[in-house]
């Protein structure tokens, strides 16, 4: 599960301490969490800055419908009048449009139209960054979860009844105990790995292929045989 973005944010009520103490319990560096929250405060700006540029856009719409229907237009003002305007870009409002011409207005707009496209690939860009790093951190531990590199320092929390230890018995061990395979006799007809299965391992066998058979009918497929040779 990947943490909420809102855990990275301050304003939000997150806090990135935590997150950062956590990647230390885990033993991994904070380097993950930095990349994360500073491409998020990067993608929120370009958020906010495309949002402000398509105000703008509308601002520039309406100021030149307007002049048209008025039938009005101002001269084009001073050149060092309109690279201000580009310039200040990011922070234009209603009253900075109004000494500029129709002509100038379009010229905006168009400029506008690039900035948006700009704007919208640095957004991708940064959303990417920010999902890569983010899925690289871990959930956030339990309070209660030891702390170690390993196994070595789990705690018991509860345990039922008496424990005790037998050792672990391989395939061999068990077929032999319920005397369902003959090996002499098998490595005599099929060679030195050779086996015979008998009595409770025969029907074991059967009952597991029948079971198989039987959920695979279930399922819709249709079960066959072998070919057989007829006169």
């Amino acid at each position: 599960m990947v943490l909420d973005l809102d855990l990275f944010r301050t304003d939000k009520g997150g806090d990135p301490d935590v997150i950062r103490s956590n990647e230390i319990k885990r033993f991994r560096g904070t380097k993950l969490v930095d990349l994360v929250v500073e491409a998020d405060e990067n993608w929120r700006k370009a958020r906010f800055r495309a949002d402000h540029l398509n105000k703008v856009k509308n601002l520039c719409s309406k100021a030149i419908a307007k002049r048209i229907k008025d039938n009005e237009d101002s001269p084009d003002c001073e050149i060092t009048i309109f690279k201000g305007v580009l310039e200040r870009l990011d922070s234009l409002a209603d009253v900075d449009l109004q000494p500029l011409s129709i002509a100038q207005l379009k010229s905006l707009s168009c400029f506008i139209d690039e900035e948006i496209k700009t704007n919208a690939a640095s957004l991708i860009e940064l959303e990417s960054i920010r999902q890569h790093h983010l899925y690289e951190i871990g959930n956030l531990l339990h309070p209660d979860v030891p702390i170690s590199k390993d196994e070595e320092d789990n705690l018991i929390i509860r345990t039922f009844g008496k424990s005790d230890f037998r050792k672990p018995l391989s395939h061999v061990d068990l077929v032999v105990m319920v005397d369902g395979f003959d090996g002499e006799r098998g490595s005599m007809v099929a060679g030195g790995r050779g086996y015979f299965l008998k009595g409770p391992l025969v029907f074991l066998e059967q009952a597991i292929i029948n079971l198989a058979l039987r959920m695979l009918d279930e399922r819709g497929y249709t079960t066959l045989y072998t070919p057989f040779f007829m006169r």
